[in-house]
């Protein structure tokens, strides 16, 4: 037994830990169609309505970002499943830590890369990620595929060739994401101007980046769900509590986003010259400066992703004189442990919300919405099920929970008779009248007479609002009603 044992190859044994990890990860998800991330919802419903060929409001809503590419395989086999969109984010996201491993073994930096990866994969904000079926699985495997793409293709250049195509394909996916997926192209455009192979072949990168770059934010109209100038902490904070959920930030997150900051500026201090020189290193570090302007959770993921893979290092001494093993080791063992049990301690929390299920303040809302039908209609017996429209702060995720049409919130009125005209067809407002973006549609609403719009309920997410002029239409079937129900 211990010889079969030591004779199994050590890839073998990285995928029984992937496999015990994707199990273990799965009892994390939340298995309701709720908490994933609106753009994520909108994906999910295109591909369903293409897969069904059903006609449906989320067409009206533009071009969603192309994660709707790796959810179509999913999407076209497991029609409604919100599941199985959250299994191929967690695969996607596996493949583009295993990519960075090996880029970095590649580079010698085997035991760190090693310890970088397994704390990776472990980390509540990487939970976090693969339930919200986030960009930022998307961004690591982009990031990652295009370091390797230019490695094959500087060693074996053919121009127009299929590792040329590969890498204008990741930029323009990198950056219909998130704006800290701009970093792809512009780590790559430095790449060419910097370390060229020939002119021509430089010539053809420029233009192929550039065109790449303009069709993303073209087909997506930039970055419709990103708020711009968050405090860069908060986004650091989720490290452990992983959501943003309150809008304010307490004690322990103020010292965790604090801390990881203090750790970042330290490991970018000294280690920038070496990641410069590094295709995914200088991808994230311009990823890390167009991320301080938006201080989301992928700028968090990113933060973590460099303290990681370039801060383990700078902690493993190599071996000198007759330096003992905890003088070499020691420090990177400890630190591996704490983190590690910590990690889990946050991941056993994570696992009885859950169990609990537990949801944020705005998928509560939108789950009265879809499932309290008594705060709503007093359906009949014997009658048609009547059909709703809805305007939503959310719509991609309103659509997905109730299964109605779901249109965006509608712009800013001069006045309350002109929002009702606007409003003629909708049955339903549900948004937050605290976010700064609905503050004229929350001053036009407070004019409106009671008798034509009603406050249903108020919540700490949001609240809803129903519009009595509007006509509840009795409908056999409405073109929303025809998606696939969301499974688990």
């Amino acid at each position: 037994m211990n010889n079969l044992l030591a004779r199994m190859p050590r890839k073998c044994w990285a995928y029984l830990a992937l496999s015990i990890w994707a199990g273990f990860s799965f009892m994390l998800l939340h298995k309701t169609v709720y908490g994933i991330e609106e753009s994520a919802a909108r994906s999910l419903l295109l591909v369903w309505s293409v897969a069904d060929a059903v006609i449906s409001p989320v067409v009206t809503m533009g071009v969603p970002d192309f994660r709707t590419i790796f959810l179509a395989p999913i999407g076209l086999l497991w029609t409604g499943s919100v599941l199985a969109a959250k299994m191929a984010t967690m695969l996607i996201l596996a493949v583009g830590i295993w990519a960075v491993h090996r880029w970095r073994q590649h580079h010698g930096d085997d035991e760190g890369a090693l310890l970088a990866s397994g704390l990776l994969l472990l980390a509540p904000l990487t939970q976090s990620q693969i339930d919200t079926i986030s960009v930022a699985a998307y961004l690591l495997f982009a990031f990652s595929l295009t370091a390797w793409s230019d490695h094959l293709y500087r060693n074996s250049p053919r121009a127009f060739g299929g590792m040329y195509f590969a890498q204008m394909f990741l930029s323009l996916v990198s950056v219909s994401f998130h704006p800290v997926g701009l970093a792809l192209p512009l780590a790559l455009f430095w790449g060419w101007y910097k370390n060229p192979l020939d002119v021509k072949q430089q010539k053809y990168f420029y233009t192929g980046i550039g065109s790449a770059v303009f069709i993303a934010l073209i087909l997506t109209s930039g970055w419709e769900h990103v708020n711009w100038f968050t405090n860069p902490i908060r986004g650091l904070s989720t490290l452990f509590t992983s959501e943003m959920v309150d809008n304010g930030l307490g004690a322990f997150r103020w010292i965790t986003g604090g801390s990881l900051f203090a750790i970042l500026l330290l490991v970018v201090w000294k280690q920038a010259r070496a990641m410069w020189a590094d295709l995914f290193g200088r991808t994230l570090l311009v990823a890390l400066a167009i991320g301080l302007f938006v201080g989301d959770e992928i700028f968090g993921f990113v933060a973590v992703l460099t303290c990681l893979y370039w801060g383990i290092p700078l902690l493993l001494r190599k071996p000198e004189g007759n330096s003992s093993f905890a003088q070499q080791r020691g420090l990177v063992l400890a630190l591996t442990f704490i983190l590690s049990t910590t990690f889990m301690v946050f991941d056993k929390f994570r696992y009885q919300d859950v169990v609990a299920k537990t949801l944020s303040a705005r998928d509560e809302l939108i789950k009265t919405l879809a499932e309290d039908s008594g705060l709503f209609f007093e359906d009949e017996p014997n009658t048609p099920k009547k059909m709703i429209r809805i305007a939503s702060q959310w719509p991609g995720l309103t659509m997905l929970a109730c299964r109605c049409d779901a249109l965006p919130l509608p712009p800013e009125a001069k006045d309350g008779d002109a929002l009702l005209a606007m409003l003629k067809t909708i049955n339903f407002l549900i948004f937050d009248p605290h976010d700064l973006a609905n503050r004229p549609l929350t001053r036009n609403l407070s004019t409106i007479d009671s008798t034509k719009v009603e406050t249903v309920t108020v919540q700490a997410g949001g609240a809803i609002f129903k519009i009595k002029t509007t006509p509840v239409i009795p409908a056999p079937q409405a073109p929303a009603e025809a998606l696939p129900a969301a499974e688990n």
